[in-house]
């Protein structure tokens, strides 16, 4: 239906449509931003976890092996956090919450009480990160990421290992953080961002690898948004063993010869999803007043 045409229909419902879209544009929450899935099948658990949720890894690219790798660390804890890129339109977005997804190996409830969060205008990289490094070197948005509490979590589903549909340890939660921390209240004008982020869980004493707050991957990679996920993380980088942010890849085994060679070139995606209130472009408002007016007068 024409724009004339509705005026011509109902002056009224018209009025209540401006007010409604002024409204929608000042305080209603929607997700603005999701950036893949993480269960492949909804009712693909078998043995112990039999009809649950399970996000099962996927034949590797180019190979004839299935992915062993579960997700990336972003750990508080050891200093280890993750980035990924999202794109705000015209108009802008006024963010309110981020949902943010993690494991920690046996644990059976959620473990996650905090996280820090930052935001980049650009791919994050420091001074060590692997060559090209951009010039001016990108900065982050806060000189020190906002930390938050859980607001709240809910079970998932279970991450796989190989072709497993049975294993019950890795347990992911969704967990919901406010982002009215950041500046200018979550307030974000048109452009490409990267969100910063790592976790806070359970520390399980003399154990590394129980403590790792672990991100799974979007799965299945064809459902991402970018496959460009960064880290920062102790890397080898030149020969040499520095902390730094490189772009995280998934480990690929293929025979060379007569030995198993693992080669980090399979790129990935990590999943979040934000959630706030659009905003309506100037010309926008002026199309509902105009709108409204038009209504009024038919009156």
């Amino acid at each position: 239906m024409r724009v004339r045409d509705a005026v011509m229909a109902s002056g009224v419902a018209l009025v209540g449509l401006a007010f409604g879209s002024t409204a929608l544009g000042a305080g209603a929450l929607s997700v603005l931003w999701n950036n893949g899935p993480v269960i492949t099948d909804p009712t693909g658990g078998t043995g112990a976890i039999a009809g649950q949720p399970i996000s099962r890894p996927q034949p590797v690219p180019n190979s004839s092996l299935v992915s062993t790798t579960p997700g990336i660390s972003a750990t508080t804890a050891f200093g280890i956090r993750v980035a990924e890129d999202f794109t705000v339109p015209a108009g802008g977005w006024d963010l309110d919450s981020v949902k943010l997804f993690a494991f920690q190996s046996s644990q059976t409830l959620p473990t996650i009480t905090s996280a820090k969060i930052n935001l980049w205008t650009s791919a994050p990289f420091d001074s060590l990160s692997p060559q090209p490094i951009p010039n001016p070197l990108p900065q982050p948005v806060l000189s020190s990421p906002i930390e938050v509490n859980v607001t709240a979590s809910e079970f998932v589903g279970f991450r796989q290992l190989g072709s497993s549909t049975s294993g019950s340890t890795r347990r992911i939660f969704s967990y919901d953080f406010s982002l009215d921390g950041l500046p200018n209240g979550g307030r974000l004008e048109a452009g490409t961002y990267w969100l910063e982020w790592s976790l806070a869980g359970v520390v399980v004493p003399n154990s590394t690898s129980a403590t790792q707050v672990v991100v799974p991957l979007v799965t299945p990679r064809e459902s991402a948004v970018n496959l460009n996920a960064r880290q920062y993380a102790p890397a080898t980088i030149n020969g040499q063993q520095v902390t730094t942010w490189f772009e995280s890849r998934e480990i690929r085994w293929e025979l060379v010869g007569s030995t198993q060679t693992g080669f980090f070139d399979q790129p990935m995606a990590l999943p979040f999803a934000l959630s706030g209130t659009p905003i309506p472009e100037p010309s926008t408002f002026i199309l509902i007043g105009s709108l409204g007016c038009l209504a009024m007068r038919r009156r």
